[in-house]
Order: C-alpha cells, then sequence, then structure tokens
C-alpha cells in the first residue's frame, strides 16, 4: 500500500518549489487538511470583508455627521455674507457664527471668506480670529472645484496650521454687482472622529481574531468528529490486514453505509476466489499424481529406455510440484489478515533438521526478535525457511545460525552457515529453477528458487552473501505484522 510520500505527482506539481509541495502533500492532500484549510480560508475571507465593511460604514457616518455641522456652518456663513452696488463685500457680523472655538486660537474650528479673481487669486481673505496667522486649508484644486460648482458645498480633508485633522467645506458663490464670486469655508477638527474610528477598528481587530480562533477550533471539532467514521473503516482494515477480523463491523452513517457494504462484499468475494483457487489447485494436485505415479511404476522391459521414461516423469511431477506449489502460495499470499508467529515456526524446524543431521552434530543457533509475526500463511513460512535452514545444514560443516530482525513493517532473516559458501557468479545460479552446482548431492534445484519466488509474491527480496563463518549467508526480507 502506498503511503503519502509515495503518492504520484503531477507535471505541474513536481514544477512547484519544494516549500509548496510539502504543503501540498501534507495539508492538500489530506480530506480533513483540505476541508479546515477551505473552511479556514473562507471564514477570514466572510470575517474580514464584514470586518473592513463595518469599518468603512462607522467611517462613513462619522463624516456624514461631521460633513452636516460643516454645511450647517457654511449656510450660516451664506446668510452673513452680502454686496454693496459697487461689489464690495458685506458681512453681518451678527449672523456669523457665534461659537467660541472660532475665536480661540488655533481650536481646530475655522471659518473664512475669500475673495476671488479669475485667475483663483485669493483678495483681501476674512478669516476667524482661530486661523491667526497660519495658512488656509485650501488648495488650488479645492478653490476651482468650487468655483466651477457655484453654489455646490465640496468636502475635504487636511491639517489645520497646528497639524492636526480637520473636515473642510467650501463653498463658492456669486453675489449682485459682483464678476468674481466669493469663496466661503469652514473647517472643524475630526481628531476626536478619527480616535474613535481607530479605536473601532482595533477593537473589531481583536474580536475578528477571537471569532477566528473560535471558528478554527469549531472547525476542527466538527471535521474530527465529521470524519470519525473513515477513521473507524481504517482501523477495521487494519485489523483485517493483521488476521484480528475478516469484515468491517460496526454501524456507520447512511453516507458511509453503502461504501461498507461494497468493501464486504469485495472482502467475501476475495476469500471466495482464494477459497476456490485452493480447491482448484488441490484437484489438480490428485488428478496428476497418479497418471505420473502409474507411468514410473509401470516401465519395464527396455532398461535404457524405462530409465528415460522413469527420468522423465520424475522430471514432470518435480515441475508439476514446483507449479502447484507455486499457485498455491500466490492464493495464499492474496488472503487479508494471514499471521503467522516466527519463533515456533523456527523452533520445530531446527529440531527436525538436528534430527536428520544428527551424523554431523548438527548445532543450530536461533536468535529472533520477541514477537515477530510473519505477515502470511504458516505454510509459506515453513518453506521459506525450511528450504534455508536445510540448505545450510546440507552444506555446513557443523555450525548454522539463523537471525530474525524485525524493522518496521519487515522481519529480516539471516541464515548463516559454516560451510564451503559460494562464489558470487554462482550465488545467481543458484537461486535458478533446477539449477544444481553440485550433482553428487541429493535434491533437485528447486530449494533456493522457491525461496525467491515465494520472497517476490509477498513483495520481499532474496538474495546471497558471504557469511561471517566464512560459508554462505542467505538474507531474505518479508512482510512482519504490526
Amino acid at each position: 500500500m502506498a503511503s503519502d510520500s509515495d503518492i504520484t505527482e503531477t507535471d505541474a506539481q513536481r514544477s512547484m518549489p519544494k516549500w509548496m509541495r510539502v504543503i501540498y502533500r501534507k495539508i492538500w492532500s489530506s480530506i480533513a487538511g483540505r476541508l479546515v484549510t477551505l473552511s479556514f480560508l473562507m471564514s477570514v475571507l466572510v470575517v474580514v470583508s464584514a470586518t473592513i465593511f463595518l469599518g468603512a460604514s462607522y467611517r462613513k457616518e462619522t463624516e456624514m455627521l461631521l460633513n452636516g455641522e460643516l454645511e450647517a456652518t457654511i449656510q450660516t456663513l451664506t446668510n452673513a455674507l452680502n454686496s454693496d452696488p459697487d461689489g464690495t463685500i458685506v458681512l453681518d457680523s451678527n449672523l456669523l457664527p457665534n461659537d467660541p472655538r472660532f475665536q480661540r486660537v488655533l481650536s481646530g474650528w475655522y471659518y473664512g471668506y475669500l475673495d476671488l479673481s479669475d485667475e483663483l487669486d485669493v483678495q483681501e481673505p476674512v478669516l476667524s480670529r482661530s486661523i491667526w496667522d497660519g495658512g488656509l486649508p485650501l488648495s488650488q484644486a479645492h478653490l476651482k472645484q468650487a468655483y466651477e460648482g457655484l453654489g455646490q458645498v465640496f468636502y475635504h480633508s487636511d491639517l489645520d496650521p497646528d497639524e492636526k485633522p480637520i473636515r473642510v467645506a467650501v463653498r463658492a458663490v456669486l453675489l449682485p454687482d459682483r464678476a468674481t464670486p466669493v469663496a466661503l469655508f469652514a473647517a472643524i477638527n475630526s481628531e476626536a472622529a478619527l480616535n474613535a474610528e481607530r479605536g473601532l477598528r482595533n477593537r473589531l481587530v481583536a474580536v475578528v481574531g477571537l471569532m477566528l480562533l473560535g471558528m478554527l477550533v469549531a472547525i476542527g471539532f466538527l471535521i474530527h468528529h465529521g470524519l470519525a467514521p473513515l477513521r473507524r473503516i481504517r482501523e477495521n482494515l487494519d485489523q483485517i490486514r493483521d488476521g484480528k477480523q475478516t469484515r468491517l463491523v460496526g454501524h456507520y452513517s447512511t453516507e458511509i453505509e453503502p461504501l461498507v457494504q461494497d468493501m464486504n462484499r469485495v472482502l467475501d468475494h476475495n476469500q471466495e476466489v482464494v477459497e476456490r483457487a485452493r480447491t482448484h489447485v488441490g484437484n489438480l494436485a490428485h488428478a496428476l499424481k497418479n497418471p505420473i505415479a502409474v507411468l514410473m511404476n509401470e516401465t519395464g522391459g527396455d532398461e535404457v529406455y524405462s530409465e528415460m521414461v522413469k527420468q522423465n516423469a520424475k522430471a514432470m511431477w518435480q515441475n508439476v510440484d514446483h507449479y502447484l506449489k507455486r499457485a498455491q502460495a500466490a492464493a495464499r499470499a492474496e488472503v487479508l489478515g494471514a499471521r503467522s508467529e516466527v519463533e515456533p515456526a523456527v523452533e520445530d524446524i531446527v529440531i527436525l533438521l538436528e534430527r536428520i543431521h544428527r551424523d554431523k552434530n548438527l548445532a543450530v543457533e536461533i536468535d529472533i526478535d520477541e514477537g515477530v509475526v510473519f505477515k502470511g500463511e504458516k505454510q509459506d513460512l515453513d518453506d521459506l525457511v525450511g528450504n534455508l535452514l536445510e540448505n545450510a545444514a546440507k552444506w555446513c560443516k557443523r555450525r548454522v545460525r539463523v537471525t530474525v530482525r524485525q524493522k518496521e513493517e519487515q522481519m529480516v532473516v539471516f541464515v548463516d552457515d559454516d560451510g564451503p559458501g559460494l562464489k558470487p557468479e554462482e550465488r545467481e545460479v543458484a537461486i535458478q529453477r533446477g539449477q544444481r552446482l553440485d550433482e553428487t548431492e541429493p535434491g533437485t534445484g528447486l530449494g533456493l528458487s522457491i525461496v525467491n519466488e515465494l520472497a517476490e509474491m509477498y513483495g520481499g527480496s532474496f538474495a546471497l552473501d558471504n557469511s561471517p563463518f566464512g560459508g554462505l549467508r542467505a538474507h531474505l526480507v518479508l512482510p512482519a505484522a504490526t
């Protein structure tokens, strides 16, 4: 089964920077990661948009309040303005704004009348005492805008002579008996409004941060519980692979239940196929054994002819036996949940070999990690380890050692002997089917080839090397049940 790091990458993913590929593998390739990421991004988008909207709305409302007060002041200034028949500006002091802040120097409240020429030059300005000798909060652009929109009130934000924020309103009016307009302006301090806006924005940011944190926790909680059925399925599959159960069990939500039922049907079908394969292989074995046995028993007459028939019949049986075992092993390798304890199986084989090779005074050392379990059928484990130990016992002088180590999801088997060993070029030949390097010793030449083929069926590997005892080392890697 592929791990997360084995997920096939597309060309587009391979072209990503390394850090982006790491994020994709760790987050985007996970359902929970995608849901959390997308939900969080959508939440951020909604909440930040709402925050910006609320801040903009509050600022708009604040500006409208300031503009309303400025408009009232501009209207008061307009009512106080008049001209005599020769075009001279006349102000009714009784109608001028009477707020004391217009009289306090640099108070932030200002007004003024500006006599404009055709070139928008300011002539003889009349200003509130609060401006003192500071500059006007108006630029040529503002005056031009008012000049082109006679009678309209225009607003903008600026700084007063004391470098404090103010809101400014300006209107240009054309009085009777005058060829050029008069610009009226009023300004009030907007620092308090801006501070209130800034305080609201800070509070909104704090509240939004807490909301996002709470939403992220809630999203994680919901996703964790929402994906619980999938985790239960994975746990059930682990139990099936470890041989602790044969089907997915438990109650699932209506969305997941059809998937569970389909998976159980697949598991049942797999078991039926394996059982049928076993039955057919057994039937084939029985069907072939008898005819071949008859051929071997009924040979007679010509001694040369009889020997030839016997040899060919024996070769036929060896090949049939080999491929039947291979078919049986292939069927067993597909069975989910097969588990076999390693240490008891090895001990039984060693006891048998020590009895068979009693004349050698054979000594077999056993060094096996505690609790190692082969992820497969016991019969295959017996064939694998038995063939290696039988080969070592046949060629050793006296000493054989079998070592089994577990490394995560694999078990590594070493079988060492103190025999003559093999040259590097002979090792490749030794594991080929039917190849025998010494015809004087009994055997078919199938033992090591069976080990090699069985190891490949289980996704493992097999190799020969030099032994620390001076003889041959068999190195076998197989899947281990965790």
